[in-house]
């Protein structure tokens, strides 16, 4: 499941409009499309509660590494609480062996924000003006 570009999309979509149905919508339908296609699972709630949270970082916090970073420790935080409330064994543990996971989430997810950016940037800057 990587849901790694939906993030970077919640947390651009702001910065591209101020319809809050387009802004909160989109990454939910594309959620739901992934999930028609790849299967419905049980952490679907914390996944999509996560997705609205990076919808709502971006409409909230103007520097984009900021707000990913924060979105990313909030993921871990929630998502991997749901992973041991549902399938049990230690919470520590749960934590301690989604460091790496998330970690990579983060990284990744950082540079398809940098990379939305800079689509952004050369769109207002090259087609907007002319």
């Amino acid at each position: 499941m990587n849901i790694t570009p939906l993030f970077a999309i919640a947390l651009l979509l702001p910065s591209i409009t101020t319809n809050h149905k387009i802004q909160y919508g989109i990454p939910i339908s594309l959620m739901l499309f992934k999930d028609v296609f790849l299967g419905f699972h049980s952490l679907m709630i914390p996944v999509y509660g996560c997705m609205l949270l990076f919808v709502l970082l971006g409409r909230h916090i103007s520097n984009t590494i900021a707000a990913t970073v924060i979105g990313v420790l909030i993921w871990h935080v929630v998502v991997n609480y749901a992973v041991w409330a549902i399938y049990g064994g230690s919470l520590l543990q749960t934590y301690i062996q989604a460091i790496p996971f998330d970690f990579n989430l983060m990284v990744s997810t950082l540079l398809c924000v940098m990379i939305g950016k800079l689509c952004i940037k050369y769109y207002y800057h090259y087609y907007l003006y002319y």
